[in-house]
Parts: C-alpha cells; sequence; structure tokens
C-alpha cells in the first residue's frame, strides 16, 4: 500500500488517470440516476398510452354488447383486452352496478392503477349504457420499465468509460509522456556546459515546445549568470586580498562595531592605539568602544540608539590612556549595515597639541608669559556667560597701572622696562589662585581677574599683597635696582555692573581714582561696600 502510494505521488499519469476515472465515475453516476428516472417514467407513459390505445380498440364493440345486453360479445370484448400480458383484470358494468363481463388473469400479479371509461349508446352518445374497467398488470409493467432503464444504464456507462479511456489516452500521449520525456532528459542535461534540452517530436509549436524554449533560455541565463558569478567571485578575492593588505598596514585605525557597540575586528593600527598593540582576539569577552576611551568619545546610547544607527558618519574626538601615554584620536564612525558599523581613527595627537600651542600663543603675552588682550577678553566671555547662568556669583577685576614706570625706561632703557614687566608678571603669578586669571594688556597696562569663589574679604589682602610685592625694589640684570608703585581699580561682576564690558570700564575708573587719591593704593567702584554677597 504505502508502495502504490509513493508510486500514485510520483506518477503524473497515473494520478492523470485515476483523477480522469474518478471524474467520469461521479459524472456517470449523477447522469445515470438522472437518466434512469427519465427512462422509467417515460416508459411509464408509454404503457399508459398502450392501455388507453387498448380502450379505444374495444371501445366500439363494447357499445353494441352494453346496449343489446349481449353477454357473449361482452365476454369476447374482456377476453380479447386480457390476451394482453399488461392487463391482469377487465369489467363491464350496466349502469346499475352489476357486471355484465368480469375476467381476471390467473396469476398473482400485483395491480396497478385502475383505468375507468364509460361507455355510451352507439345512437345517443350522451347516453351512458356501461363502464369499461381496466386493471394493469404493474408487475409485468415493472419488468418493461426496469428492461428500458437496465439497458440504458449499460449503455451510458459503455459510453462514459469509452470516453474517460479515450481521454485518459489522450492526456497520456500529448501531455504526460512528452513531459515524463522533457524529465528525462532535463535530469540527464549537464547545464552548466550550455547542452540544450530537444523538444519532443511533433511538439514543437505547442505549449510543451514553449515550454522546451523557456527551459533552454533559463540553461542560456544560467550560464550566463554562473560565468557572471564566477568573474565576480575571482575580483572579489582579488579586493578582498587588496583589502586585507589596507586593512593591516594603513596608519589609520580601522574597526567594526555590533548594535551593541562592542568590537567585531579592528586592524593593527587602531590596536596601536585603543589596546597597546595588544592583537585584537575575537574569541575574548567583546569589548566595549566606550571603555577604550579616556575622554571625549561617544556614549553607548549615541553608538547604539536607532536614531543614531539610522544617521550619517559622526565624528567624535577622544583622549585615550593617560599621563604621558595619553593619545588624541579623531573618529569617525558610520553605519555599514543592519546591526554594524564601521569606523576610521586617525591619530592626533601631534596636530591637537599644534593646534593647543598655537591657541596658547594666541593668548598669551610673548613678553611675559601671562594672558594677552584677547585671551582676557575671552576669558571675560566666559565669566559673561558663567554669570547669566549663576547670577549669585561675584567676580572680581583688578585694574593695575604702575606709577613711575615711564621713569625705567627713560633712565634705563626700554630693554630694562622689558625686565621690568616681566618681573611684575611673575609676582602676579605668585599671588593669584589657580582660576584668576592675569593678563597684560600692552604697556604697563596689566589686570587680575580674580575667579567667582574668591570670598570678598580677601579683595583688601590681595589688593595689598600686590602693592606690598610691587614697592620691592626690582634688580635689573645690570645689577641696578628700581623702585615702583601700583595703583589699583576693582568692580565687582554682579555687584557694580552685569555686563563685563561696563564691569572694565567701572574698574580703569576706580583705578585713576586710586591715581588722584595719593597713587600706590587700591580703591573699589563701590567705595561704601565693595563687595556683596
Amino acid at each position: 500500500m504505502t508502495q502504490l502510494s509513493g508510486l500514485f505521488r510520483s506518477r503524473l499519469a497515473l494520478r492523470a488517470a485515476a483523477s480522469i476515472l474518478a471524474i467520469v465515475g461521479v459524472l456517470g453516476i449523477i447522469f445515470l440516476v438522472v437518466s434512469v428516472h427519465l427512462r422509467a417514467a417515460s416508459e411509464k407513459d408509454i404503457q399508459q398510452m398502450r392501455l388507453e390505445d387498448l380502450i379505444s380498440t374495444v371501445e366500439r364493440t363494447a357499445q353494441i354488447a352494453c346496449f343489446l345486453e349481449d353477454s357473449q360479445l361482452a365476454d369476447e370484448v374482456t377476453q380479447g383486452l386480457l390476451s394482453n400480458r399488461i392487463v391482469r383484470e377487465v369489467r363491464l358494468v350496466r349502469r346499475d352496478g352489476s357486471a355484465l363481463a368480469d375476467h381476471a388473469n390467473a396469476n398473482e400479479h400485483s395491480s396497478g392503477t385502475p383505468i375507468t371509461r364509460t361507455i355510451t349508446s352507439p345512437f345517443e352518445p350522451e347516453q351512458q349504457v356501461c363502464s369499461l374497467t381496466l386493471i394493469p398488470d404493474q408487475d409485468w409493467i415493472d419488468s418493461m420499465v426496469n428492461d428500458a432503464t437496465r439497458f440504458l444504464s449499460v449503455a451510458l456507462m459503455l459510453q462514459l468509460l469509452g470516453i474517460g479511456l479515450s481521454v485518459i489516452l489522450v492526456v497520456f500521449y500529448f501531455v504526460t509522456r512528452p513531459i515524463s520525456d522533457i524529465s528525462q532528459k532535463l535530469h540527464a542535461l549537464e547545464a552548466e556546459t550550455g547542452q540544450k534540452l530537444p523538444a519532443p517530436g511533433g511538439h514543437g509549436k505547442d505549449e510543451i515546445g514553449k515550454l522546451v524554449l523557456s527551459v533552454n533560455a533559463m540553461i542560456d541565463r544560467l550560464v550566463s549568470s554562473l560565468s557572471e558569478e564566477r568573474r565576480q567571485r575571482l575580483a572579489r578575492d582579488i579586493e578582498q586580498r587588496r583589502y586585507r593588505t589596507l586593512f593591516d598596514n594603513v596608519e589609520a585605525g580601522i574597526f567594526e562595531l555590533d548594535d551593541q557597540g562592542h568590537l567585531l575586528s579592528a586592524n593593527p593600527a587602531f590596536c596601536r592605539l585603543f589596546l597597546g598593540g595588544k592583537p585584537f582576539d575575537r574569541e575574548a569577552p567583546p569589548i566595549a568602544l566606550t571603555t577604550l576611551i579616556h575622554d571625549g568619545g561617544p556614549t553607548m546610547q549615541e553608538l547604539t540608539t536607532r536614531r543614531a544607527r539610522r544617521d550619517g558618519t559622526r565624528q567624535w574626538e577622544m583622549a585615550v590612556g593617560e599621563g604621558d601615554q595619553q593619545r588624541w584620536v579623531n573618529v569617525m564612525v558610520s553605519r555599514l549595515e543592519a546591526g554594524r558599523l564601521q569606523g576610521v581613527a586617525h591619530d592626533i595627537t601631534e596636530r591637537r597639541h599644534a593646534a593647543e600651542a598655537a591657541e596658547r600663543l594666541a593668548v598669551t603675552d610673548p613678553l611675559t608669559g601671562i594672558g594677552n588682550r584677547l585671551g582676557f577678553e575671552r576669558r571675560l566671555e566666559l565669566i559673561q556667560r558663567h554669570y547669566r547662568l549663576h547670577p549669585d556669583s561675584r567676580h572680581a577685576l583688578m585694574v593695575l597701572d604702575f606709577d613711575h614706570f615711564k621713569q625705567v625706561n627713560d633712565l634705563h632703557g626700554h630693554h630694562a622696562g622689558d625686565q621690568v614687566l616681566k618681573q611684575i608678571a611673575e609676582l602676579m603669578r605668585d599671588i593669584s589662585r589657580q582660576h584668576d586669571y592675569p593678563a597684560r594688556l600692552g604697556g604697563d597696562e596689566f589686570v587680575l581677574l580674580l575667579d567667582h569663589r574668591t570670598p570678598g574679604d580677601d579683595l583688601d589682602g590681595m589688593a595689598q599683597r600686590l602693592i606690598d610685592s610691587i614697592n620691592v625694589p626690582l634688580v635689573l640684570e645690570s645689577g641696578q635696582q628700581v623702585s615702583l608703585g601700583v595703583s589699583i581699580g576693582i568692580a565687582v561682576l554682579g555687584s557694580d555692573a552685569t555686563e563685563v564690558t561696563t564691569l572694565v570700564q567701572l574698574a580703569d575708573l576706580a583705578m585713576y581714582r586710586a591715581k588722584r587719591e595719593g597713587r600706590n593704593t587700591w580703591r573699589f567702584h563701590d567705595r561704601h561696600r565693595p563687595f556683596e554677597t
């Protein structure tokens, strides 16, 4: 049974034949039932008409027998009707209900539905003289119907069977056998060599021939695709070798990340920058890029969120390592594919140091080494932003003007004046705290910008220490000594002014007031309450 089931599944001809026979069988049963029913009804109608015809044949004789009350003639009429097998019993009854003739066959067949006809006078058609009742032999009628329907059934089944077998032969010859031949040839075909499939005989231009043409066209495309695939694979191998050479030898660090920010691959340059030269181990526990960054890099969220993965190339400058080993690296990360990011890292330590040196040079006074006017203006911008964010903070500004400095240049020359300016800057650096900002704006014009954490009570002390330090005679390289005094003006951001430009002006005015009131002293813009907390 299993073998037959497997054969049935693997054979198109067998399935087609079984399907056709099943369809023919179902249709045959339906047609047979309908045909038998119609044929039986038709045969019954024929027998009914035959009975009516028998009655019509003897009607005239029955009229005479009834009119003359001739029992012998009536018997002859009934006997004549009984000679037909379809008739089982005949009765000829007078008007008063008495029987003129009554005869029946001796068999025990069942009776059918009686047929009664009124017999009238031969001379007066409106006058009834008797009635003729004919009872058919139902068993004989049924046998006639069965014979007719049996013949019809056999003929119909033979016809349907012939049609089914003919259809099976046609399907086998024109469809299944050519398809089977194509399948066998296709199985033995070496398509990669370009070998073509021949069309079955007689099917060059029909659907099967078109199927063969389609298969051959597919073989052509397959051969072309295989050739192109081999060419592309060769080109890809060359590109991979070229990429691997670049990947391993390029100075830039190249790496890949998964969607969780963990390293998937890294070239030697990346390992030198981020792993201290240790080679990347794919089998080791995953390493998150953010754990290799000391300062300035992206967070894990910036790397892994959906928006970050959807964005284009993103760039960071970050510090790697600490102390003397710290390096600055520029990293660009872009989306490679779903769940993968690729990045390139460049060592920008030298460039960073050069930029920082240039920045320091731009804001540093070349003579004294403290801040210059540009640096002072930038620091003012910073404290202005800080004050807007923290209105309770207080930044103090000291403007210094040195008394009798012009005499140093006149008596000892400008070279001596430069030596004095350098020593003044050194004194200001010694007095300043870490977050204070001393600067030389030009000539002998110096300022000291005090951090907001400086207590108000310390301003007087710092001013006095500045004066005391400046009043100590300064020794020149020639061994000569010079004495200076200093006038200091002080203004406080948040108490005296809310804008840094105003702060500078007020501190400058306070300095001039110190010069007018005796020099070598200091004055606040608000002389009554210099610093509010």
